[in-house]
């Protein structure tokens, strides 16, 4: 294989959750004089263009583990909301988490001077974002290649599922550091890293992380706790 394949196959794992991650950083701050709203949508467009353009390479859709994905997204959904309450009880990692990630505030998209029918709207892009786009992209990234990057170079040829105690905990401990709710992201990280490695199917977990985040967002917008958004 080439050099310039190589690269190729690298940056297409890589370069769509890249293309998200980047903007969150600076969303919150008006970057380029951009709203919040504008660039939450544009880096979601961004990372979808991305995924499109790479799709050849990612693994052959299959359903295997579909069911049990399900199930373990909805578990994964009451851990999260659990185990962030308990997070929140404990000042000393909250402090810690603050220090990492600065202090998070909680996007309302009603709160401020713009219409219902343009909160509704942002609602829907972050729908779509937290269901469709964001699974699909960190588990491309997460499970498709970190976890198997760990265990060899030429990741492409680690079958799907495979496990090895390096790699599974830290990519399970790596996706953790990088949420400001660490005790859930890292418990959903064991849980999810079990379920590749169980169905060897990265599309399990795409199926999984959807549910969860599916659910979180309901979550989110019936109790409007906001700082999970």
């Amino acid at each position: 294989m080439s050099q310039q394949q190589t690269s190729r196959r690298f940056i297409a794992y890589v370069a769509p959750c890249a293309l998200y991650i980047v903007p969150t950083m600076f969303e919150t701050r008006g970057w380029l004089g951009l709203s919040y709203e504008i660039v939450c949508t544009l880096k979601g467009v961004m990372a979808a263009a991305a995924l499109w353009a790479y799709r050849q390479h990612y693994p052959r859709f299959s359903t295997v583990g579909f069911g049990l994905a399900v199930i373990t997204g909805a578990m994964g959904c009451m851990l999260w909301i659990v185990l962030d309450r308990f997070q929140n009880a404990i000042p000393s990692v909250q402090q810690l988490m603050t220090v990492l990630h600065g202090s998070r505030v909680g996007y309302d998209p009603f709160s401020g001077e713009g219409s219902v029918a343009a909160g509704l709207a942002f609602v829907a892009v972050r729908l779509v974002e937290l269901a469709l786009i964001v699974p699909v992209i960190e588990e491309v990234f997460w499970r498709g290649f970190l976890s198997r990057y760990l265990i060899a170079d030429d990741f492409e040829n680690v079958p799907q599922g495979a496990f090895t105690w390096y790699s599974f905990i830290l990519v399970t401990l790596t996706f953790g550091s990088v949420h400001p709710e660490i005790l859930a992201a890292i418990t959903w990280g064991v849980l999810i890293n079990a379920l590749y490695c169980k169905t060897a199917n990265l599309w399990a977990c795409i199926v999984m992380h959807a549910v969860t985040n599916g659910l979180l967002a309901a979550y989110i917008l019936a109790t409007r706790n906001w700082h999970l958004w």
